[in-house]
């Protein structure tokens, strides 16, 4: 058998086909929830996030213009209701973007502690990156994007994606020891 295509499975959900928007939902959820999850650093806020991202699905598929480029849509979506939702949640998740020759948010006791073994040294370290560089590392590290798809959705350049993303790699380098 043989696995339906993005474009496909879309122009099923345009004509109503609940069981091709049940197929994108699984192929794409795990994925988004992974993205979501790193850059708000909350669970809960993660899936709020996919789960806005799947109800704007459901209402623009007419909308999207280039069916081909559905998973890059998801993702840009997913980007801004996380984006939206840690701007909601401010007072929760401290955030100190205001230093921007650096790219590691404010530290606090709870997650200097949380820092202290391994894989958690890397989550740690990845929670600190402001968002700018953490969405496009998880992006191109976890997702594989390219760095075009990259700009798409964070409405930038594909030279300015690399760009944070060498400093991101950088950044998280020096802040692990390597």
């Amino acid at each position: 058998m043989q696995v339906p295509t993005d474009e496909l499975l879309l122009e099923e959900v345009r004509g109503g086909n609940t069981e091709a928007f049940a197929a994108l939902y699984r192929r794409y959820r795990a994925p988004l929830f992974a993205f979501c999850s790193r850059l708000t650093g909350n669970r809960e806020h993660a899936e709020d996030a996919v789960h806005e991202s799947f109800l704007k699905l459901s209402r623009s598929a007419d909308g999207i213009r280039s069916p081909g480029a559905l998973r890059t849509w998801l993702f840009r979506v997913a980007r801004n209701e996380s984006l939206m939702i840690r701007r909601q949640n401010r007072k929760i998740v401290r955030l100190a973007e205001t230093d921007i020759d650096t790219p590691w948010e404010e530290n606090t006791p709870l997650t200097l502690l949380e820092a202290r073994d391994g894989a958690a040294q890397i989550e740690y370290a990845l929670l600190r990156l402001k968002t700018e560089y953490r969405e496009v590392l998880l992006l191109r590290e976890f997702e594989d994007l390219s760095y075009a798809e990259i700009a798409q959705i964070t409405g930038s350049t594909p030279s300015a994606v690399k760009a944070r993303i060498f400093k991101a790699r950088k950044a998280l380098a020096q802040k692990l020891g390597l």
